[in-house]
């Protein structure tokens, strides 16, 4: 009996070995992942009117391989037009040519509560498609009453001013994106600065002071002298518009924990599976010096 004992531990012992052998085996296998075909090739498109009368521009790139590290690939040629619902029809010209970016006179300019369509049509096909197109609504904005800076000295480094709006809100859902200008520079440039919010916490009422930008005295291009002017730049956004911009700042910003998902390509507003967004929104201003 003893030594059938021993067999037995013997037995399940090796096979327990071969066991982890074939496991460290498998977690070294190599698995080749296509990342480079043209069949996973989109169009990407970014552009945004407003009411405001100046130009206006529309980029159109493709998407590229997971690990391509250069600026992705331009889209040229392409007619590029933006109408509204009354059937005007405005021609966006390509500028510089090969740029892929797409501009509109600097008269143009979008109307309150219009409906907005732009429509792609591509020299060649990407993602099996040369047309593409998009529609948003231009929502209604208040005048803003004034701004104010108000200066935090324990907060960061430096301290930071907060830019405090007085604005009565509508009493409607509204969704807003903020911009803030300093000495007519923009400051919030890229998408993952731009502050958005919708008007669940005072909606319809008056705004008193809410904190709609906030200036970093540590950071140069921030940092403020006498004489400086801030402009603060409201604009009322479609309720998509907002969610877009949302799900793009948490897919670029850090991720917990270490090994959460992998990013994903953020739902837009483009036709025929492309990526990215067209919006029209409403514009408000207000300006203070330092």
């Amino acid at each position: 009996m003893l030594r059938n004992k021993h067999y037995f531990v013997n037995k399940y012992s090796g096979i327990l070995i071969i066991i982890l052998v074939l496991a460290a085996v498998s977690c070294t296998e190599k698995v080749d992942i296509d990342l480079n075909s043209p069949d996973f090739e989109r169009l990407v498109v970014y552009g945004y009117i407003t009411t405001d009368t100046t130009t206006h521009t529309v980029s159109l790139t493709k998407t590229t391989d997971y690990f391509h590290n250069t600026a992705p690939p331009t889209v040229s040629n392409a007619i590029v037009e933006i109408s509204d619902d009354e059937g005007n029809v405005h021609i966006l010209n390509e500028f510089p040519q090969g740029s892929g970016i797409y501009e509109t006179a600097p008269d143009y300019y979008a109307d309150t509560d219009k409906t907005y369509t732009i429509n792609i049509n591509l020299e060649k096909e990407i993602g099996g498609y040369k047309f593409y197109t998009a529609s948003s609504r231009v929502p209604p904005i208040n005048d803003i009453d004034t701004i104010t800076l108000k200066f935090h000295e324990d907060w960061g480094s430096e301290g930071y001013f907060e830019v405090q709006c007085y604005y009565q809100d509508p009493p409607t859902e509204n969704f807003y994106i903020f911009n803030i200008y300093k000495n007519g520079e923009l400051l919030t440039d890229t998408l993952s600065e731009k502050i958005v919010v919708d008007d669940i916490m005072y909606n319809g009422n008056y705004t008193n002071g809410i904190g709609v930008g906030y200036l970093d005295q540590a950071i140069t291009k921030e940092k403020l002298y006498p004489g400086d002017v801030i402009t603060f730049q409201a604009g009322s956004i479609t309720k998509e518009y907002a969610y877009f911009i949302w799900d793009v700042q948490e897919e670029v910003s850090f991720s917990t924990p270490l090994f959460s998902g992998p990013p994903a390509n953020v739902k837009g507003n483009i036709s025929n599976g492309a990526i990215g967004f067209f919006a029209s929104y409403s514009t408000a201003y207000a300006s203070t010096a330092y």
